[in-house]
């Protein structure tokens, strides 16, 4: 009984205790070399991670418009734009028998409504005041991320050049801003008035938001990777669900600028103005202060579209630009 246990173990284990040991090693299958990415201790993937990723994009957006002037042209072509865009919806307002600036002790009704709000006419107009408007915003979005994305892979681009790539995109493009101009005559016309229900203007105001963060990917989806709106829209819910922490993060950082910016801006023209004790020295400060709010808007704009191209490749390559960092070392997309 004893001695068939070592029959046993060589008839099922192989083993056997006369045979001497092997000093060749066991061929074992070599594993394919690990990929590894330079992390930076910035707190990973959590919320320190998403919070300093975000202040860079921020200041990284800032730091490339100041290296290159290139992108300032865009600025330069954005504020006429923006002043007519202005101009056109508070004369609609005008025409319609609204005071297009309440709560500035001005009185600029309309002596003859010539449109009456909420009529088929007033929606035409109000359409095609968002509609061009918001082509054309993007339009000049579309040029200078094609121009900044080249400048960051150390191609050289002009404005022309960048335009002229966005001519590729045009038909897309119009439909997405058809897309925001319906959006934004719909909340125009059930949000505004004494009559507004809260029921209709919160869902056309989540509606609203949720339409502008998503073209923060859409627009760069469609012109450095060439989709259709359908794809475009899908890969920007995608890349958002990746990146939302740094996008809340990188606009914050700008709202806290711009309001120290403001309020730095704002004490000096008070004081003068106020101290003289004359209306039309207190008119010339409040100018004064909103051509500075006006010009920090135009720049902002510029500064937004670096912002989005930084947030947009992050999201799809998982690796986020040495431009954007301030150094030479990528991050890893978790």
């Amino acid at each position: 009984m004893t001695s068939s246990i070592p029959e046993t173990l060589r008839k099922y284990l192989g083993w056997c205790p006369n045979a001497r040991a092997m000093r060749n090693q066991v061929g074992v299958p070599n594993a394919s070399p690990e990929v590894i990415i330079d992390v930076q201790p910035d707190g990973g993937s959590g919320g320190q991670g998403r919070i300093r990723r975000g202040m860079g994009l921020a200041m990284g957006s800032i730091k490339i418009l100041i290296r290159n002037k290139r992108p300032f042209w865009f600025s330069l072509l954005a504020g006429p734009l923006m002043i007519l865009s202005l101009a056109a919806s508070l004369y609609l307002q005008y025409i319609s028998g609204t005071n297009p600036l309440p709560g500035v002790g001005l009185i600029m009704n309309s002596p003859a409504v010539l449109v009456m709000k909420g009529s088929i006419t007033w929606v035409v107009l109000s359409f095609c005041v968002s509609f061009v408007a918001t082509f054309l915003t993007y339009c000049l979005l579309a040029g200078l991320i094609i121009s900044v994305s080249s400048i960051i892979s150390g191609r050289t681009m002009t404005i022309r050049d960048g335009f002229s790539r966005t001519r590729d995109h045009l038909r897309i493009l119009a439909s997405w801003a058809a897309i925001g101009a319906l959006i934004g005559s719909f909340v125009s016309l059930f949000s505004v008035g004494s009559t507004a229900d809260i029921a209709v203007i919160l869902p056309s105001v989540v509606l609203l938001l949720v339409f502008n963060v998503l073209t923060l990917f859409v627009i760069p989806s469609i012109v450095l990777n060439s989709r259709a709106l359908v794809p475009a829209i899908t890969e920007s819910v995608s890349v958002f669900r990746k990146v939302w922490g740094e996008t809340i993060v990188c606009f914050c950082m700008f709202l806290l600028i711009v309001f120290a910016i403001s309020l730095i801006s704002i004490v000096p023209i008070i004081a003068i103005g106020f101290s003289a004790g004359s209306a039309g020295m207190v008119g010339f400060a409040i100018l004064l202060n909103m051509l500075v709010m006006v010009c920090i808007v135009i720049i902002g704009v510029t500064v937004l579209g670096i912002a989005m191209l930084g947030l947009f490749s992050y999201g799809t390559t998982g690796t986020l630009s040495p431009e954007f960092r301030g150094d030479k070392t990528v991050k890893a997309l978790a």
